[in-house]
């Protein structure tokens, strides 16, 4: 991962544009600390660039300027080109170079496959241009003074403005430094039809261009079972019914489908990064230490990613299992004798470790303890506020908080202190809300059933769970059009702060589209039950990968199951916590 910065000038002032770069340049830094460098362009724009050298046999330098071009980028690219051995930045200074006019370069950005931001400057048009990919994995930061100096950066860390917004992840945008002092000099070409989220980036005024043509995903034949059909003769329990399901050839075709395609995911961001861990980077010695870890609570999603993984990491180097426990908050006035670590995710994450050392007995699963004392915690509170901001609530607090020091990744190995050498962290974001894995989904489908009775006819009880199922599905369609501005950019200035780069497998692009193209009643039957009936389409395809303990673990939100939250607290009210 790495940190962009860029701030435009309306009076080519540079005492302000350097201040601000001040106030979030430690914060850049983290994001980067391979390689740091900033630069002016036209004593207009101030270009700053860090690094955290992943792809490329040797590091990429940024800003990066070319006669034609500046370029600061910020993610993975993993198109298949034709020297891999070539940085990924350098790669697409030249595709940009390549392109003619916006349409050229709108096509670009739409069809990159992979995580990413971006500022970069045409010089012969005297154009800024700057994006996020579409599904919005990776930070990028607007703000505007009252003078009307505009500034784009990865994370905003003590910036004094209180005009920062996240931006919208809706397209290709734009400005023309010959107009920059005008109130709507940002132009967006947008690669989505709702664009509703522009209104609340005030004082911007974003000038919405005519839409260009969005490339489009490859066509997916449609499978047409449903799990409510399947198992309407069914009394099975438990297992079971995973073991009948995988009879219906659809569903074990689709399964196999589903893993083939997420087993190729996690093999790029496994993959796509030089073999040196954060201690043997510098000397480029040869590294058999820790370079990939996952966030791991023993749900199914990260337990299915931990078993893939294995796939790929090379046998002799151990898997961090990152493993997140807070202090209970202590209501009372008397004293514990002693901090009981053994929370929810705790118990669930060491009975996946006992399932993946019988599945995969070759492999070092080093499952690290990070325990956080409530001490702790209120000495980072500061800067996991800035990190997380300009969210402030208390789910992102409480998730900010989890997975800043998971991202950290100093805690306890086999009862011994033990700090991560690892510079990816594979995450399980995404899977929740393509599969219905959230309460909200249960209670939309359960809303609009009615508690359809038994003994109601067949035909009824078919168009209730109609009903239930239409619901669900604008539930499912409503989470994934809030996943960008609710959880993916807050994760990544978070994680990336501890000089770690987080990817997120089940946020691949094949994989969405195929996940996306079934019906909610092919991904999940809520009747069944928590622990079964949530995620079910993804309980098969672990099942059929033989976790078949961990395939009927019950879903627990992180902030919880981590106890980083209390259950009282509304999640959109601001933080105790971390509050000062």
């Amino acid at each position: 991962m790495c940190g962009i910065f860029c701030y435009i000038c309306t009076n080519n002032s540079s005492t302000e544009a350097e201040e601000t770069l001040e106030s979030c340049r430690n914060f850049l830094k983290n994001r980067g600390p391979n390689y740091e460098a900033t630069l002016w362009y036209d004593s207009m724009v101030l270009f700053y660039g860090s690094v955290l050298w992943h792809q490329g046999a040797t590091l990429s330098q940024q800003p990066m300027e070319s006669d034609q071009t500046v370029l600061t980028f910020n993610g993975d690219i993993f198109q298949k080109r034709e020297d891999m051995s070539r940085s990924d930045t350098m790669w697409l200074l030249e595709r940009i170079e390549a392109c003619g006019g916006d349409t050229d370069l709108f096509n670009l950005f739409a069809s990159l496959r992979g995580p990413f931001s971006v500022i970069f400057l045409r010089k012969e048009v005297n154009r800024i241009y700057f994006a996020r990919d579409a599904v919005g994995r990776n930070s990028l930061l607007i703000g505007r003074d009252r003078d009307g100096n505009t500034f784009i950066s990865s994370v905003g860390g003590n910036v004094g403005s209180n005009v920062v917004h996240e931006l919208p992840p809706y397209g290709l945008y734009f400005i023309d430094l010959e107009c920059v002092k005008e109130s709507n000099s940002v132009t967006l070409l947008p690669w989505v039809d709702d664009c509703t989220q522009l209104e609340q980036i005030n004082p911007l005024t974003i000038q919405l261009a005519v839409q260009l043509k969005i490339p489009q995903d490859p066509n997916i034949t449609p499978y047409n079972f449903n799990f409510h059909t399947a198992l309407e003769n069914e009394t099975l329990l438990g297992g079971d019914i995973f073991d009948s399901l995988l009879k219906n050839p659809e569903i074990s075709n689709v399964c196999n489908h589903l893993v083939g395609t997420l087993r190729n995911a996690v093999e790029e961001r496994i993959t796509n990064t030089i073999q040196y861990c954060k201690l043997c980077l510098e000397r480029q010695s040869e590294c058999i230490h820790p370079k990939v870890g996952i966030l791991f609570s023993g749900g199914i999603d990260c337990t299915i990613l931990a078993l893939l993984a294995d796939e790929f990491v090379p046998a002799n180097c151990p898997i961090d299992l990152m493993n997140v426990a807070f202090e209970k908050v202590n209501r009372t006035k008397v004293m514990p004798a002693q901090t009981e670590w053994n929370v929810p995710d705790r118990l669930t994450g060491w009975a996946s470790l006992d399932e993946l050392r019988r599945l995969r007995p070759n492999r070092t699963w080093n499952f690290v303890e990070i325990n956080v004392s409530r001490c702790e915690l209120n000495e980072k509170r500061k800067i996991i506020s800035q990190l997380v901001f300009p969210l402030l609530n208390v789910l992102d607090e409480s998730l900010g908080a989890a997975l800043w020091f998971a991202s950290n990744g100093v805690g306890q190995l086999n009862e011994q202190t033990y700090a991560s050498t690892c510079r990816v962290l594979l995450l399980g974001s995404g899977a929740d809300e393509l599969f219905g894995g959230y309460t909200r989904h249960k209670t939309a489908f359960e809303r609009n059933f009615g508690g359809c009775s038994e003994n109601r006819s067949s035909e009824h009880r078919s168009l209730a769970y109609q009903k239930a199922y239409e619901a669900l599905e604008e539930e499912l369609k409503l989470d994934w059009k809030r996943l960008p501005s609710r959880n993916l950019a807050r994760d990544d200035r978070v994680i990336s702060d501890n000089g770690v780069t987080p990817r997120t497998p089940y946020l691949q692009e094949d994989f969405i589209a195929l996940v996306r193209s079934l019906k909610a009643s092919q991904r999940c039957y809520h009747p069944l039950g928590p622990g079964i009936g949530d995620k079910l389409l993804l309980r098969i395809c672990a099942h059929k990968l033989g976790l078949t303990e961990a395939c009927m673990l019950r879903k627990r939100a992180l902030q919880f199951g981590s106890r980083i939250a209390d259950r009282k607290q509304k999640a959109s009210d601001r933080s105790t916590y971390l509050q000062d």
